[in-house]
């Protein structure tokens, strides 16, 4: 699968819940593409006028087609602060996840390595103010497999370069 044809997927398969932006810049950095989800749980009492109280959470995507291993490092290196930069801490905040992508055809086997060992979550007042995470994915078009951390083994699916179950 080439580039552009991915770079269509992702924004069909993120369109339904995300709100895209193509070639963003978030917290002075460039983004090829960024997705962005806010989400507001409320708790009422009695009647459905009557909100008591509410929890916030977000999830931010966002997406490189680079996968240089110079570039993971230092994009990996700045990613919890950026990741806390996007957290706004109160007792109404629920979770800030925010997933980082790198796209490529046939990654080296370190930016690989980098990726699956990048770790970082913060628990916010023990967890009363809710936790921050960081998810890393890293994308292959050529061989079809996403590489993950731990925390983003879950959205594995969602990022499978193929259309309908099937290799490009």
């Amino acid at each position: 699968m080439k580039i552009d044809d991915y770079r269509a997927l992702l924004t069909q398969r993120f369109e339904k819940y995300f709100d895209l932006s193509d070639n963003s810049i978030c917290c002075g950095e460039r983004y090829d593409l960024s997705a962005k989800y806010t989400a507001r749980e409320t708790q009422t009492v009695l009647f459905k006028e009557n909100v008591m109280d509410f929890y916030d959470s977000k999830e931010i995507c966002l997406v490189s087609f680079n996968a240089d291993p110079s570039f993971i490092r230092a994009e990996l290196t700045g990613l919890p602060d950026l990741t806390l930069k996007y957290t706004e801490p109160s007792r109404h905040h629920k979770s800030t996840v925010v997933t980082r992508v790198f796209v490529a055809e046939s990654p080296e086997k370190e930016a690989v390595k980098l990726v699956k060992r990048f770790h970082f979550s913060k628990a916010l007042r023990f967890y009363f103010w809710g936790y921050a995470e960081s998810k890393t994915i890293l994308v292959d078009l050529v061989s079809g497999k996403v590489y993950t951390n731990p925390a983003g083994r879950l959205e594995k699916k969602i990022f499978v370069p193929a259309l309908n179950g099937h290799k490009s």
